[in-house]
């Protein structure tokens, strides 16, 4: 029978003694090293790139699948679009403006002529 590799390496050792001792046993010069080999694994799980789903159906026959990988925008597209996207926002509070500017000028045209 052939062992597995992964059971005797030092590493799963030092895992093995993280988790048994430092965290269900309390020690803390174990958690510490706990820390230092599993720190950096969940920070991948949790900060590293999703995959997002994006649609799921069956094929039947006579039906294809394409799957294309999309460019990232470079820097200066980027840049470009965050131009547009704040340049459209102030033309968008600049017409707020001009609307309550012109809604309170009706009013006081209003209360003059009654």
């Amino acid at each position: 029978m052939a062992r597995k590799p992964g059971l005797l390496s030092p590493t799963a050792f030092l895992r093995r003694g993280a988790l048994y001792k430092g965290v269900f046993g309390g020690q803390r010069g174990w958690m510490v090293v706990g820390a230092f080999l599993w720190g950096p694994r969940m920070l991948k799980r949790f900060l590293g790139k999703n995959e997002e789903v994006i649609a799921t159906e069956k094929l039947v026959a006579g039906q294809f699948l394409r799957l294309e990988a999309v460019k990232p925008p470079t820097r200066r597209q980027r840049k470009a679009a965050e131009q547009q996207q704040r340049a459209a926002e102030q033309q968008q509070r600049a017409a707020e403006q001009q609307r309550k500017v012109a809604k309170k000028a009706a009013k006081r045209s209003t209360k003059r002529a009654a």
